[in-house]
């Protein structure tokens, strides 16, 4: 992504590898409709229960996704609260859609939605309050 802050470098979901050897290497992208894009192939290291997306890493891409459409703004800005909804299971082998969107900014809270979908099918759904940080700028 062209506006990749720096302090984010070694993040666990979308850092290089050459920069963090266990991140999942999630590659966001900007899209004509403003959001951030990723494709993220489930691997069985990605598993929680036997053949199953662990929901720790499907809030984690989720909680990234909305991230980098701030990123993408040059706002950078911490979780403040992540509402996660789990509607049906990824499987391990499955190819999800990584969605993240801005929907409003009100008293300098940002509110975010994010989605997981395997094909047309939302498989898991955020909701996510991010404030702004000079924190999140610095090592």
């Amino acid at each position: 992504m062209k506006h990749f802050h720096k302090s984010h470098v070694m993040c666990a979901v979308c850092g290089k590898e050459e920069n963090n050897y266990y991140s999942l290497g999630a590659e966001f992208k900007v899209e004509e409709d403003h959001t951030v894009q990723s494709d993220f192939a489930v691997l069985p290291r990605h598993q929680g229960y036997f053949g199953l997306l662990h929901g720790g890493i499907a809030s984690s891409l989720l909680d990234a996704a909305m991230t980098h459409c701030l990123l993408s703004q040059q706002i950078t800005a911490l979780t403040a609260q992540l509402d996660v909804r789990y509607h049906s299971p990824i499987k391990v082998g499955d190819q999800v859609k990584v969605i993240g969107e801005l929907l409003t900014v009100k008293r300098g809270i940002y509110f975010l939605k994010g989605y997981l979908k395997v094909g047309q099918d939302t498989r898991v759904s955020a909701n996510g309050k991010f404030i702004a940080s000079k924190l999140a700028e610095h090592h």
